[in-house]
């Protein structure tokens, strides 16, 4: 009956190691288990760690103590997997110990429990030491449990009860090694995510913190609407998000350099630009000096070129385009000069693309290789094994540029092919872009600025409300 009863709970435990997710949940769940079924008062899991048995867990029911695992810290030091300790022993060993009486044995060193015994006024006398072991037969861990009793006295632990609290240590080693299995793959993910991000960063300085940003934001977003009761995100789906949003620009990675760097509108054209008005300076003074020109067409010849040249300095840094600057734009475009060089244009064609641009600093051709990068961003991680927990994280990332409006790119989705997750990274884009201080094309917007846009966007139906106007109690 007692192997019946006992196996039930074994059952239970090894029923729990497909169910629950909390591992530390389950070890303190097997040792009071193990507690349970030898009737022991006390009872401590100590977990391997660098060649150290450190304290996991511990129980002493008539002390009323119950420390570690996701309790009370247990501030006793580890012990040493080469000391003369039981727990030592039975790890080096990977014996099971069962003793009587600690104080009529003389085969193993219990100098602790009875230092402890003489501090604290408890008895220890028997004992049961079970090496927590993988299938490969490592050593994880160690369960002691101590003083079985049976009609209110401490006897012996029996070989019935030995054989079902084995079976719950070797349950406890299953559950460790799946631990750190699982510790091992997440590390793994997280330091290839990681890698991406410093490699996606590293390519350009203006944009060094942006997706440590957008991350760090998501994961505030959630924490906020399930602290007021908005919406009730799970802990997998917050982690979903945060690695989706550690991964949304991966795909700027294939983006060209001198696109991906544009600082201004003439960058990389600016020099040749410039030594290109001296030239023509030059030729006008040349024209003068040989009297091709009169002083009044010289002087008027210089001023256009000198005003021309100022222009081009300041358009060059400006990130709108307003009606004067469209108009003088559409003046010098038609310029051009016969020289000793040549033909020189104030604009070359490729130029006037540049001097056309109406916000930023990139061209249609430009900002459109740019978008392209949400669909690297699927493409690369398309191959990438991210298991059920992260199913989804692909799709997240590569959406973050998509409007309820079917107005955002690459694909045109709208309304409820967004699911939350994604507009939530969307609205965390938009503002994290909008305060950056890191861009070289525009200066960073104020709070209450970035605020506002993203109220005219849900104005214009491109994002969730309800979810800005959280999002705004959030930053406000």
């Amino acid at each position: 009956m007692l192997l019946n009863k006992d196996l039930e709970k074994v059952l239970k435990v090894t029923t729990s190691l497909s169910n629950e997710h909390d591992y530390t949940k389950l070890l303190m769940e097997i040792l009071e288990d193990g507690l349970d079924i030898s009737n022991a008062d006390g009872g401590t899991l100590y977990l391997l760690n660098d060649d150290k048995l450190d304290f996991f867990f511990m129980i002493t029911k008539s002390q009323g103590i119950k420390k570690g695992g996701n309790l009370e810290r247990i501030d006793l030091p580890p012990i040493d997997i080469n000391s003369s300790s039981v727990a030592a022993y039975c790890a080096r060993a990977k014996k099971i110990i069962n003793v009587a009486d600690v104080y009529k044995d003389s085969e193993f060193n219990w100098e602790g429990p009875k230092k402890y015994d003489s501090i604290t006024g408890y008895h220890t006398k028997s004992v049961l030491v079970l090496p927590l072991m993988d299938r490969d037969e490592n050593v994880l861990g160690v369960m002691q449990l101590i003083n079985s009793s049976k009609d209110n006295e401490i006897v012996e632990f029996s070989k019935d009860i030995e054989t079902v609290v084995y079976s719950l240590s070797s349950l406890s080693g299953v559950l460790l090694n799946n631990m750190q299995l699982y510790d091992n793959i997440k590390a793994l993910l997280d330091s290839f995510v990681n890698a991406m991000v410093k490699a996606i960063e590293s390519r350009t300085p203006y944009n060094a913190f942006h997706t440590i940003n957008v991350a760090r934001i998501c994961s505030e977003f959630v924490d906020y609407l399930n602290l007021k009761g908005y919406e009730n995100i799970s802990k997998d789906d917050k982690e979903e998000l945060v690695l989706a949003a550690m991964l949304h620009d991966v795909g700027k990675m294939i983006i060209p350099l001198n696109i991906l760097n544009k600082a201004t509108r003439f960058e990389g054209k600016i020099d040749n630009m410039l030594l290109r008005y001296k030239l023509i300076n030059a030729c006008i003074n040349n024209k003068y000096l040989s009297n091709e020109i009169s002083k009044e067409e010289y002087d008027k010849e210089i001023e256009f070129i000198t005003n021309a040249n100022d222009f081009i300095i300041k358009l060059d840094k400006s990130s709108f385009l307003s009606e004067d600057d469209l108009k003088y734009i559409n003046i010098l475009k038609d310029k051009s000069y016969n020289t000793n060089y040549g033909i020189l244009k104030i604009f070359e064609d490729d130029e006037i693309e540049d001097a056309l641009i109406k916000k930023g600093t990139l061209t249609q051709g430009e900002r459109a290789e740019i978008e392209k990068h949400v669909v690297y961003t699927k493409e690369i991680l398309q191959d990438i094994k991210f298991g059920k927990k992260y199913s989804n994280v692909k799709d997240i990332a590569s959406k973050h540029h998509e409007y309820l409006d079917g107005s955002g790119y690459p694909n045109h989705i709208k309304g409820d092919e967004l699911p939350l997750l994604v507009r939530m990274i969307t609205i965390v884009d938009i503002y994290e872009s909008l305060v950056s201080t890191d861009r070289p094309y525009k200066k960073p917007m104020s709070n209450e600025k970035a605020l506002f846009i993203l109220k005219e966007m849900v104005k214009e139906g491109k994002l969730d409300e309800r979810l800005v106007n959280i999002f705004c109690e959030l930053k406000a």
